[in-house]
């Protein structure tokens, strides 16, 4: 990623303070006046190359998204763990909390500096203008996914969504915004994507690309478990990874997805610039096992998932290192290439969506795509003419397996207790629990009396 330039540095200081501060506070001014230092092409894409920097940094993808959902889970041995990721882990956040809080306002300083980019979208170039908007919606849609994940119960809670969702925020000020319901915030979500889709170049080097905005279109659909939306974008994109020349493929062994420059699964991956930017690094504090015991460890219930003979998947969990312990192998490097969204993640999707559909051609596809991932990780295929319930409980023992420590399980907690009315968690608790979802702030009651916040309590 490109550097921010030494005279944005004010701007983009002031405009991070007012993501901290901004529902009370106005950020200070600085030297040099905003329009002034957007007035250029290149001044306008510093900040949004500069944007990617925060989505890859350790309080977004690298590393806070996926621990927060872990320990909300039900993958982790947690009963040491105090302070933040106790509370997270008991499922009974309140108002305070650095861990949690400083997630959320780094995730708004994205959808902040998105909607500059797009308030200063008429000094770029014509040639550039599609690419830099679809760019900043993509991201402004990536940010809001995640935080609608974690701060609101899940899409399909009620009928027609009406539930309370987050504050909706199109415009780059710091005026104090109510909650808009979950139906709202995925529809804005979804034009973001679409208008991404449509904008943004089929291959963009190491940004976002018509078909990272695709396969976050796949995510976003199945999280709201419509089917056949998730199979269609899932398919495009995969249809893609299946083509000469295509700039992401499925890899044909595990053992690449988080290494340096050796993967091609990442439809939008950042790369690692050692000495420069090297993402992941908070993914490596707090899972990884090779030189220490971390601080997150898994439980025995997650282990016997990788205990089927000849998974080579087993590797990624040790229990031998560690008297009594079973720690992450996935994140034991110095460093390494972060994937956002890869290729395995969309082909699971578009393999329980297809059974979902229950169409014997995309049952066919859906097939396939569970046999590559099961004759990768050395376990014997499913034999032709599997029904489309074994695809799916399939797809979704495979899924936990392929993204253990990524972020996954509590998502589909949710997902499949809204799909099935059923509660799959292993520590015992409903998917719509108050703890299941994250207290905001206090910075938001504080600033707007009207605010309204989660309701306070446990899951267990």
């Amino acid at each position: 990623m490109k550097h921010i330039r030494i005279y944005l540095f004010i701007l983009i200081a002031a405009t991070s303070l007012a993501a901290c501060s901004k529902f009370l506070e106005r950020p200070p001014k600085g030297k040099l006046e905003e329009s002034e230092a957007l007035k250029t092409e290149e001044n306008v894409l510093a900040v949004l190359n500069g944007t990617y920097n925060t989505l890859a940094g350790g309080t977004i993808y690298g590393g806070r998204v996926q621990i927060i959902s872990e320990l909300m889970a039900d993958n982790l041995d947690g009963q040491l763990l105090s302070e933040d990721f106790g509370e997270i882990y008991r499922r009974k956040t309140s108002i305070f909390g650095d861990y949690k809080g400083d997630y959320y306002k780094e995730a708004y300083l994205i959808v902040y500096k998105a909607n500059k980019v797009l308030q200063y979208l008429v000094n770029v170039g014509a040639d550039k203008k599609d690419r830099v908007e679809g760019e900043a919606k993509f991201l402004r849609a990536v940010a809001m996914f995640e935080v609608v994940r974690f701060f609101a119960q899940p899409y399909g809670n009620t009928t027609d969504n009406s539930h309370l969702g987050i504050p909706i925020r199109l415009v780059p000020d710091i005026k104090p915004n109510d909650r808009s319901t979950v139906k709202e915030v995925y529809a804005q979500i979804l034009s973001d994507l679409g208008d991404a889709a449509r904008l943004l170049p089929a291959s963009n080097g190491e940004y976002a690309s018509k078909y990272a905005a695709l396969a976050f279109l796949a995510k976003v659909h199945f999280q709201m478990n419509d089917f056949a939306k998730a199979y269609d974008y899932a398919n495009e994109v995969l249809v893609q990874a299946e083509s000469a020349g295509s700039t992401f493929s499925f890899d044909p062994t595990i053992d690449t997805r988080w290494s340096l420059g050796q993967s091609k699964e990442g439809i939008l991956l950042i790369k690692n610039r050692t000495g420069n930017f090297e993402p992941g690094k908070d993914l490596r504090d707090r899972f990884r096992s090779d030189v220490r015991l971390p601080i997150l460890y898994f439980n025995n219930q997650t282990y016997s998932q990788f205990l089927r003979p000849n998974d080579k998947r087993k590797a990624w969990l040790n229990n031998t290192k560690y008297a009594d312990k079973i720690v992450l192998t996935k994140y034991n490097h110095d460093q390494f290439d972060l994937p956002i969204v890869h290729v395995t993640e969309i082909k699971l999707i578009r393999a329980e969506a297809a059974a979902e559909l229950n169409d014997a051609q995309k049952l066919t596809v859906g097939l396939k795509d569970i046999n590559d991932i099961l004759q990768r990780a050395g376990l014997d295929k499913l034999l032709s003419g599997t029904s489309a319930a074994l695809i799916i409980s399939a797809a979704r023992r495979e899924r936990e397996e392929e993204m253990i420590g990524e972020g996954n399980r509590i998502n589909e907690i949710k997902r499949i207790g809204v799909r099935n009315n059923q509660n799959i968690d292993r520590r015992g608790s409903p998917f719509n629990c108050n703890g299941f979802i994250l207290q905001f702030p206090n910075n938001e009651k504080a600033g707007n009396a009207n605010f309204v916040m989660n309701a306070e309590g446990g899951c267990l």
